[in-house]
C-alpha cells in the first residue's frame, strides 16, 4: 500500500510577501524531502503577477504557490486539508527560517507515534478553579529536553511547526462559517479543539530542534500574536468553542486531561520546577499519575514524584499507601 504523501503548508500576506521566499528556501533545504511545499495566498489580496521574482523563481515540482479564499490565519492549514485529504501536513509560519533537520525530526516522531500530532513548541493547558481554563498567560510554555506526549493537555504553538497526520482532526476543522464566527484568527485554539474532539494525542519534540529557529528581521510589526490574545481572548475563544461542542467539557473535566508523559530524565527535572498548578488537586493528580507510570521503570523516581504529590495532598490515602510501598521496596532492593 502506498504511503500517504507529506505536504508542507504555509501562508503569507502582502506585508511579508517580499521575505517569505527565505522561509521557502529553508524548507527546500531540509535533510528530509517532503512530497510538496505549498504557499497559500489570499486570492482577493494578491495575484500571480504580484509575486516577487525571488519567490516566483522558487516554483518547481517541489514548491508551488496557490490561491484560495480569504481564510485569514487558517490559510496555513485549511486549504491544504481540502486540497490534499490523503496527505500528512506540516505547517510552518512565514517569518521563521527553519533549521535543516526539523522536518526530519517531525517525520521520525511521526513514525514513532503515527496517530499523534507532533509539535516543536507547546504550552500546557491549565484548568482554573472558577472556570474551565486559567488565564492563557498561566499556561506554561514547555521547555523540555526530551520528547513529551499528552492525550489532551499540550497545545501546539503554530509558529514552531506542527505535523498533522491524516485523520487527526475532527471533520468540522474546515467549516469556515463556524471557525470564522467563534474562533476568528485563533487558529491554534481551533485546531487544538478539533484534535481533542478526535481524541488525538500531542507529541512535543525536544527543545533542541526549535532552539535555532531564526526570526526574519522586520517582520513583527504586523504579527498576528500582537492582537490575537488581547484581554485573554484565547481563553474566551476556547470557551466559545466549548459552547458549540459541549462534549469537549467532559474531556476537560476528566481525570486524564492533565496527564503528561515523558521519560524519567525529564520527569526528574519537572520535580524541581516552579509550581505549575494553582489548583492543589490538579498538582497532586499530576505527580501521582506520573509516579504510577514510573514505578515499574524507576522506583526512586516514582518515590520522588509520589512525595511531591503528598505536598499537595498530605492526607491522600492512596499516595500515603504508595509511599510506604515504595519505601519498603527500596529498602529491600
Amino acid at each position: 500500500m502506498k504511503a500517504n504523501p507529506i505536504i508542507i503548508s504555509l501562508t503569507s500576506y502582502a506585508e511579508r510577501i517580499n521575505v517569505v521566499h527565505l522561509v521557502v528556501e529553508s524548507l527546500k533545504k531540509q535533510t528530509y524531502q517532503v512530497d510538496k511545499i505549498v504557499l497559500w495566498l489570499d486570492e482577493t489580496e494578491l495575484s500571480r503577477r504580484q509575486l516577487p521574482q525571488a519567490l516566483a523563481a522558487l516554483e518547481d515540482e517541489l514548491f508551488e504557490v496557490r490561491f484560495c479564499p480569504n481564510y485569514k490565519s487558517y490559510k496555513k492549514l485549511v486549504p491544504s486539508l481540502m486540497a490534499f485529504p490523503d496527505a500528512h501536513i506540516i505547517t510552518f509560519d512565514d517569518d521563521i527560517i527553519i533549521p535543516a533537520n526539523v522536518v526530519e525530526a517531525f517525520v521520525n516522531a511521526h513514525i514513532a507515534h503515527p496517530k499523534a500530532i507532533v509539535a516543536s513548541r507547546g504550552r500546557v493547558i491549565k484548568r482554573g478553579e472558577k472556570g474551565l481554563f486559567a488565564s492563557y498567560s498561566e499556561w506554561p510554555l514547555v521547555k523540555n529536553d526530551a520528547t513529551l506526549s499528552a492525550p489532551f493537555a499540550i497545545m501546539p504553538i503554530g509558529y514552531g511547526g506542527v505535523f498533522y497526520p491524516v485523520g487527526s482532526l475532527h471533520a468540522d476543522v474546515i467549516q469556515f462559517d463556524v471557525f470564522s464566527d467563534i474562533a476568528q484568527n485563533a487558529d491554534d485554539i481551533w485546531f487544538k479543539a478539533m484534535a481533542m474532539l478526535n481524541g488525538t494525542e500531542t507529541v512535543l519534540l525536544a527543545r533542541k530542534y526549535s532552539e535555532k529557529f531564526k526570526l526574519i528581521e522586520n517582520t513583527q510589526e504586523t504579527a498576528l500574536y500582537l492582537t490575537t490574545n488581547v484581554e485573554d481572548r484565547n481563553v474566551k475563544v476556547f470557551n466559545a468553542i466549548l459552547q458549540a461542542y459541549p462534549e469537549l467539557s467532559d474531556i476537560i473535566r476528566s481525570n486524564d486531561f492533565m496527564q503528561v508523559m515523558g521519560d524519567g530524565h525529564y520527569l526528574a527535572q519537572a520535580i524541581n520546577q516552579p509550581k505549575l498548578f494553582e489548583n492543589a488537586k490538579e498538582a497532586a493528580d499530576f505527580y501521582r499519575d506520573c509516579a504510577l507510570k514510573m514505578e515499574s521503570v524507576d522506583l526512586s523516581l516514582a518515590m520522588s514524584l509520589m512525595q511531591k504529590a503528598r505536598v499537595f495532598r498530605p492526607k491522600g490515602s492512596m499516595i500515603l499507601k504508595k509511599i510506604a510501598q515504595y519505601k519498603s521496596q527500596l529498602i529491600k532492593s
